[in-house]
């Protein structure tokens, strides 16, 4: 028996919404009927012939939870969690994790899953801090648009990098309206050793290699720094100098963001925490090891 008959039809005489066209009751009739076996028969025969129905999967979820069935529910609303990750609904994917999580309390894979979403949460909001401060950058140079695209680009592979870690995501939008973002041909040189030239450079794409220069033009190299690294620390933020020579690799240009001493002091310009900005900085000790490095090196010559 359908709506339209239990309830004496619609107001005015009128075809009950809650009724298909052929005289059936629609699938939201039969959970509210509690005809959870038919409910659930309708449900898979419409998801065969619509896989990828997030609505269809979540009244199943809801149709297993009214029949006691708690870990077939819960693969479906985790099915559904994924696909919401996956198009970037994080809040969604991670309210119908939890709740899945209550269902099978000691899925340990569950609780990885909701980890993992966290994290691509917070990776997320921080990659929008990113384009924030190139918006907000004190380089007008009217190529925010292309800079805004590039670090959306390469968010993947910055992110995980220490210092995106460290970085709160205000104070990464404060990084990035005080760098400039610039494109260094490959083997170009970008400091000397002992110079005191006041930069820092996080390297977004490409290679940076450090050097040792030798008697007779030899040198050694030292180490390569990629994506996330940051050199050049001791020469701006504790009035140091370069530990070594360094350039772009020789194979590929290098993107790289570069802050100066007027750049670091446009970041700590009204920051509630300038000494943790600057601590995060210079944490890597990037220049420390190279100097250590270059003085073992040459106490053996």
């Amino acid at each position: 028996m359908v709506l339209k008959k239990l309830f004496k039809g619609a107001k005015g005489g009128g075809r009950s919404e809650a009724v298909e066209d052929d005289g059936e009751p629609t699938i939201e009739d039969l959970i509210v009927l509690e005809r959870y076996g038919e409910a659930e028969a309708r449900l898979k025969a419409a998801l065969k012939q619509s896989p990828d129905d997030l609505h269809h999967h979540l009244k199943l979820a809801d149709v297993y939870t009214a029949l006691g069935r708690r870990e077939d529910a819960a693969d479906a609303y985790v099915f559904v969690a994924d696909e919401y990750g996956r198009d970037g609904f994080y809040d969604k994917g991670i309210a119908l994790l939890a709740r899945a999580l209550k269902m099978t309390p000691g899925e340990e894979r569950l609780r990885k899953k909701l980890w993992a979403l966290e994290v691509a949460k917070g990776l997320e909001y921080k990659r929008e801090a990113a384009t924030d401060g190139l918006r907000l950058s004190r380089f007008e140079d009217g190529r925010s648009g292309t800079k805004v695209l590039l670090i959306q680009r390469e968010w993947h592979h910055l992110a995980p990098s220490p210092l995106m870690q460290r970085l709160s995501a205000d104070q990464i939008r404060r990084f990035f309206s005080a760098v400039e973002m610039v494109r260094v041909p490959a083997g170009t040189p970008l400091a000397e050793r002992g110079s005191a030239n006041a930069f820092l450079l996080v390297i977004l794409s490409g290679i940076v290699e450090a050097v040792l220069p030798r008697a007779g033009g030899a040198e050694t190299s030292l180490r390569l720094f990629t994506t996330g690294d940051v050199v050049g620390e001791a020469a701006t933020l504790e009035r140091g100098t370069w530990p070594a020579d360094y350039r772009v690799g020789a194979e590929e240009e290098a993107t790289l963001l570069r802050l100066d001493r007027a750049g670091v002091q446009h970041a700590l310009t009204g920051n509630p925490d300038p000494r943790g900005f600057l601590d995060n900085l210079r944490m890597d000790g990037n220049d420390r090891q190279m100097a250590e490095m270059v003085a073992k090196l040459e106490s053996k010559t």
